[in-house]
């Protein structure tokens, strides 16, 4: 199932990622034809992501996180889901995400003359909605089921933590980690947008760092789930809603 929906969620994301990245693309020439390298690419993602799924649940289920609506969709186990399954990570999420829109319109935006919100903007508002699902299913298998359960582990190894879920300071400190792997990788498409100067990535990593660690909140708290749910509502409020506010 999280197989299906990562490859769904690289299939969503290409018509962004063809109109943001479209110039770039075509400024330089391709290995192969086009149709063949989407098909070579999507395989490329399945292998990937086969991989992150597997390691990733093997480890979850070691560090005490959990996919409690997947348990009881596929398994028809009785897992008690958290009070508010969906509306508190909606609301997370759209909060979150409202906070980072009014960082970057009051704080980064007038400061950074060359920040592509109007790039962004001209994409077609369907385009936009489509790539919020690669956000909440792939970046959330890659930073959260994988790399969160994976540091999480080697956390509590160095630690000796045996317990069966990860304490306070332990989830923290594997949390924050995360946080700034997820800021890094969103520094390769700012580069191919604008010029990277110190208050480009001072926005990159204060506005994404600030969320990734709510949606590794919300996973250690309510499953991986409620990060998913989060990071859709934010990239909502951030992709489809915040362009319109952010035109240059």
């Amino acid at each position: 199932m999280l197989l299906i929906a990562s490859v769904a969620g690289v299939a969503a994301i290409l018509p962004y990622v063809f109109a943001l990245f479209g110039k770039v693309i075509t400024a330089h020439p391709l290995p192969m034809p086009l149709p063949v390298l989407i098909v070579v690419q999507f395989m490329e993602n399945m292998l990937l992501f086969a991989g992150v799924i597997a390691l990733g649940l093997l480890l979850a289920r070691r560090v005490g996180i959990e996919t409690p609506v997947l348990q009881r969709w596929l398994y028809s186990e009785n897992t008690e889901l958290p009070k508010g399954a969906v509306r508190t990570p909606i609301l997370s999420g759209v909060v979150g995400g409202t906070v980072v829109l009014l960082a970057f319109y009051f704080l980064f935006s007038p400061r950074i003359p060359d920040w592509p919100a109007g790039v962004e903007a001209a994409v077609p508002v369907w385009k936009r909605f489509l790539a919020c699902f690669y956000g909440a299913i792939n970046e959330e298998l890659l930073a959260r089921l994988f790399s969160l359960s994976l540091i999480l582990w080697l956390v509590r190894m160095a630690a000796r933590n045996k317990s069966p879920r990860s304490s306070g300071p332990v989830f923290w400190i594997a949390n924050v980690i995360v946080a700034v792997l997820f800021s890094l990788g969103h520094v390769p498409a700012a580069k191919l947008l604008m010029h990277v100067t110190p208050m480009v990535i001072t926005a990159i990593f204060s506005t994404n760092g600030a969320v990734s660690l709510l949606f590794g909140y919300l996973c250690w708290k309510r499953g991986l789930e409620a990060a998913m749910l989060a990071h859709f509502s934010a990239d909502i409020v951030l992709h489809v809603i915040g362009p319109m506010f952010l035109r240059t």
